[in-house]
């Protein structure tokens, strides 16, 4: 018996090889079925979810934080840590970045932007308001860089390298 076995597998996988059986049942290949072949004949056209021409504008509705109180620029292995402390109008104030607006004559321009809470601002004391917020600035980016200049509504810092 183990000498038909053997004889049978040896025929199956000689036969897998054959072009005609190689599509046919009789390869052992084809018993399990895999996912179906989709031809072009048979192929459905889908409209893409968003369009190639889609041109995505993104709106910052962040304000700039009320008071900057700091702003340091430390060097790092990388590049530099740009760091700035402000103090937003009322408490909650949430969502705060730098925002990297502007690059001329070899200053580096940052928004302080924070988002403002919804419902009821409790003001309370300065200490509660306070953000701090950094970014990692490159070393490719600060080629050429004299100096940063940090934004808040009332009020910049400047900062030299």
């Amino acid at each position: 018996m183990l000498r038909n076995l053997a004889l049978i597998v040896g025929i199956m996988a000689a036969l897998s090889g054959c072009a005609r059986v190689s599509e046919s049942k009789f390869n052992p290949l084809n018993w399990f079925d895999r996912a179906p072949e989709v031809t072009a004949e048979g192929a459905i056209l889908r409209k893409p979810l968003v369009p190639a021409q889609a041109e995505v504008t993104l709106v910052d509705a962040r304000v700039l934080v009320e008071t900057l109180s700091s702003a340091s620029l430390e060097p790092s292995a990388n590049g530099a840590i740009l760091r700035a402390t402000g103090i937003a109008a009322s408490q909650g104030y949430f969502n705060a970045e730098l925002v990297l607006v502007d690059i001329t004559s070899g200053v580096l321009t940052y928004d302080f932007r924070v988002e403002r809470p919804t419902g009821y601002e409790a003001v309370g004391s300065a200490s509660s308001r306070q953000i701090t917020v950094a970014t990692v600035i490159d070393a490719a980016s600060l080629r050429g860089v004299r100096g940063v200049v940090v934004r808040g509504a009332n009020g910049s810092k400047r900062l030299s390298r």
